[in-house]
């Protein structure tokens, strides 16, 4: 959240030193001046940013605190004397620990309602997709871009203004204990799992480790707290039972079972609720499921869903999240391309490749990168896309990475296929692999550079209509 956005006092001075147990060794800290942001990189500091000097491998804040002053910084904070004695800083023992603090002042001094996101996958774009509902219903905040681990949680409680209505916290996990610990700090009124599946199993032994690791969300849910399962999802028996040990306000949503009526034609879906109706036709199977999940919160909290039927209208996926756009390569040749390459997982390519096909029957350009974070069992759950890559007949294939050639090598027999070694050579000769109306669909782990190949299309091309 930008300073333009926000122009109050996000913190006093009296806050930070009784959050932090700080100390002013100048008496001189912040001279009266305000703190309207929060940064721990000078890259992007603002105008009256509080500036938090922490310590990482690779580099130390505390060298950066010149180029935070001259940019703006209102004040700094330290864990070395003499920063704090150079710069007028308030001096802490631990800038980690104390940015950890700092955010359990801001979520305990909040009185709104906060909703903690988490699954495998859709964790961002159910948190994009509720912040513009719950913005129809008060002053809403979210956590910026996909900042969801333990630092990027704490800076995003800092930015939470104390008088909001709803905050909107998206949470991740990587390994065991994780999920624990943000929930402990985000302490969640209620929570959605949006699903589970085999993401990160280089952390895990199996799938189901995963849905227990997930689980952990529910350790910081309040007293008489609501939790929001994935009826659809094979975990929801699973994680039902462990969520029983913490509310019994279980509340599932999905096509099978919901607090709605769900009827499904093809891939579109029709929610009815007493006296509202509206139909998702707009938003693919996925997003439909996941705005399911915002509507059943809504719901919960007993708001009027016909006041969000437009906003709801206009949801469209996120940034590399399924998002499509025109570009004109030269002419005689426009192209659409839907960039799906924020992230990827056989589950979600699976999901979003079925989605596809299902909106229509035309064949597509697929431009397929590594699906990274699976463990030693890598190999094994990209040959298991073989067949489903085959049954669904692309125009073209192109594979990118060291795993994915692996489906080239193994469908060039069934249609066109090809195979480039990195992202720069893909780049150099895309304007020839692409024909007039194609539809180029992308999708591959952020590792391996296919979200910002997408972005740079963007740049080098004209966007079309």
């Amino acid at each position: 959240m930008s300073n333009s956005s926000i122009n109050e006092i996000l913190w006093t001075k009296h806050e930070l030193i009784s959050a932090s147990k700080g100390k002013d060794l100048t008496t001189k800290f912040l001279n009266n001046k305000k703190i309207t942001g929060i940064s721990i990189d000078t890259r992007s500091i603002e105008q009256n940013d509080l500036f938090i000097a922490i310590k990482g491998k690779n580099f130390d804040g505390h060298d950066f605190l010149e180029k935070a002053i001259q940019k703006g910084a209102s004040g700094v904070i330290v864990s070395r004397k003499d920063s704090a004695l150079k710069y007028n800083g308030l001096f802490v023992k631990n800038t980690h620990a104390a940015l950890i603090n700092f955010a359990e002042f801001s979520r305990n001094r909040f009185k709104g309602k906060t909703i903690g996101i988490t699954g495998s996958n859709g964790k961002t774009t159910t948190k994009d997709m509720a912040k513009v509902i719950f913005s129809e219903f008060g002053k809403t905040f979210a956590t910026p871009g996909n900042n969801n681990n333990i630092i990027g949680l704490s800076l995003s409680l800092m930015k939470l203004p104390s008088n909001f209505d709803y905050c909107i916290l998206e949470l991740g996990m990587s390994k065991k204990n994780e999920l624990k610990t943000l929930s402990l700090i985000a302490k969640p009124d209620l929570i959605i799992i949006s699903n589970v599946s085999n993401n990160h199993l280089e952390n895990f032994k199996s799938e189901k480790d995963i849905a227990l690791a997930k689980s952990e969300i529910f350790h910081g849910l309040i007293k008489n707290g609501q939790i929001i399962l994935n009826y659809d999802n094979k975990w929801y028996s699973f994680l039902k039972k462990i969520a029983l040990n913490y509310t019994d306000q279980i509340i599932p949503f999905g096509v099978k079972k919901s607090i709605f009526s769900v009827f499904q034609e093809k891939d579109n879906f029709l929610i009815k609720s007493d006296n509202f109706t509206i139909n998702l036709n707009h938003l693919p199977h996925h997003l439909a499921l996941n705005l399911i999940s915002i509507l059943t919160v809504v719901k919960c909290l007993k708001l009027d869903l016909n006041k969000i039927k437009e906003k709801i209208k206009s949801l469209s996926p996120s940034d590399g999240r399924g998002n499509q756009f025109k570009l004109r390569i030269n002419a005689n040749k426009t192209i659409t391309v839907i960039n799906d390459a924020y992230n990827s997982s056989p589950h979600s390519l699976e999901t979003s490749l079925t989605n596809l096909y299902k909106n229509n029957s035309n064949k597509y350009v697929l431009i397929i990168g590594d699906m990274l974070e699976l463990g030693s069992n890598s190999y094994t759950y990209h040959k298991k896309i073989i067949p489903f890559l085959k049954k669904l007949n692309p125009k073209t294939l192109f594979t990118i990475g060291n795993i994915s050639k692996i489906l080239s090598d193994n469908l060039k027999n069934n249609f066109v296929c090809k195979h480039f070694k990195n992202i720069k050579l893909l780049e150099v000769n895309f304007d020839k692999l692409v024909h007039n109306n194609d539809t180029v669909f992308v999708k591959g782990s952020n590792g391996t550079g296919l979200y910002k190949f997408c972005k740079n299309l963007e740049k080098k091309y004209e966007l079309g209509e």
